[in-house]
């Protein structure tokens, strides 16, 4: 099992950056990439959302990727 943790900030430069990579697809382009990229997008805003509701000493989302 490997885990990440992420500050809400930390997460909002992540949404930054792939808005970055959405411009850069829809200059060249790549619709289908740049879908693929609001779509990571999303996913970190709906954890950002998330983190949100938290009190700001504990704004911090901790992402754990498991396998079977």
């Amino acid at each position: 099992m490997t885990s990440i943790s992420l500050t809400s900030g930390e997460i909002l430069d992540i949404i930054s950056a792939l808005h970055y990579k959405v411009k850069d697809a829809e200059i060249f382009d790549e619709p289908h990439l740049a879908a693929y990229y609001v779509n990571i997008i999303q996913q970190f805003e709906g954890v950002y959302d998330k983190v949100q509701d938290f009190v700001p000493e504990n704004k911090v989302a901790n992402l754990i990727l498991a396998c079977n």
